[in-house]
């Protein structure tokens, strides 16, 4: 029985054995580049294939700038050069001019109730850009103005549109920068505000 037990641990450490090899020559195989293609039911001996040689892509340009590195600056400032006028050429065409927002005074701002509800300029706040126009047009049929400034403060003296009739518009451009509240001087419960970017 000894012999039949020593028997069984050799045949079951060979197994192991078997299964670590291929194992090893797995991960072989996957680290190395091995590769075997079994197409006969015989054992086949595992060839590793060479090895394919890397060509470093910049090995031209840095003999180049070993040989003359004062030559290889300049032409590289002149394709950053041409690069930059491309981008500032595509930015030029695509770029935004000023641009003109429209801002309604709707009908039935002449009554209180509007400004529950943000509402008696349409919109109400707006952002633009420095250069920009603002136009409101007055689809009421109440006159309206659009005063810079606020009703607690008075007029700012920026802009004023006087009476702007139903169904006239007042515009104004703003050059500068900054936050510019406005009001109606005949219904002081309408306000609103542009900010100038």
């Amino acid at each position: 029985m000894a012999g039949i037990d020593k028997a069984a641990i050799g045949f079951s450490i060979a197994i192991v054995a078997i299964g670590v090899a291929f194992a090893m020559y797995g991960d072989a195989a996957q680290n190395q580049g091995y590769v075997a293609t079994p197409t006969t039911s015989k054992p086949m001996a595992v060839i590793p294939e060479e090895p394919k040689a890397q060509t470093d892509p910049f090995a031209d340009i840095a003999d180049k700038v070993k040989e003359n590195p004062k030559e290889v600056m300049k032409e590289v400032e002149e394709v950053v050069e041409e690069i930059g006028e491309t981008i500032k050429e595509e930015t030029e065409k695509h770029a935004p001019g000023p641009e003109t927002y429209t801002v309604e005074m709707p009908a039935g701002t002449s009554v209180p109730g509007c400004e529950e509800t943000n509402a008696c300029y349409l919109p109400a706040d707006i952002i633009i850009f420095a250069g920009d126009t603002v136009e409101w047009v007055n689809v009421d049929t109440a006159a309206h103005t659009v005063t810079g400034g606020s009703p607690a403060d008075g007029p700012s003296g920026v802009f004023d549109s006087s009476l702007v009739m139903g169904g006239a518009s007042y515009s104004f451009t703003f050059n500068d920068a900054g936050s510019y509240d406005y009001f109606c001087m005949v219904h002081p419960w309408m306000v609103g505000s542009v900010t100038v970017n």
